[in-house]
């Protein structure tokens, strides 16, 4: 069985982008992992006019298939549900540098978010309130 990972992402552009490198529209892809691993990875969107202080809502969909997350992995997955009803998952976002002829990308990593499950069920998920912050790595 295959799972389709769905998530938003809230962004804007950050403050050493001002100036010079100012974003009229770009490429932007995203990567969900689990303790390192990564489980999925986006297509990749397309940005428009990214401003310093309103930020962009972009919806990131991607699947996961059973292929990828059996053995030790799913393992891991399923006893973080059965023991701690929830699981805690990491996020990438890959930002093309905005500059002409550039083949550069950002790379931010993201604070884990932590999804928890309803008491006796393993699949009826909400993710933690509190929003990652993502950071150049």
């Amino acid at each position: 069985m295959d799972f389709t990972v769905n998530w938003d992402v809230l962004i804007r552009r950050p403050d050493y982008l001002l100036g010079d490198h100012k974003c009229p529209q770009g490429d932007i892809q995203a990567s969900l992992f689990y303790k390192d691993l990564t489980l999925a990875t986006s297509s990749t969107q397309r940005y428009e006019y990214l401003n310093h202080k309103s930020p962009q809502l972009l919806r990131f969909s991607a699947t996961v298939s059973e292929k990828d997350i059996r053995g030790l992995v799913g393992q891991n997955i399923i006893k973080d549900i059965k023991e701690k009803s929830e699981v805690r998952f990491g996020s990438r976002v890959f930002l093309a540098r905005c500059r002409e002829n550039s083949t550069r990308v950002f790379s931010y990593n993201c604070d884990e978010t932590t999804l928890r499950f309803d008491p006796g069920s393993n699949m009826k998920a909400i993710a933690s309130r509190n929003n990652p912050t993502c950071r150049l790595g």
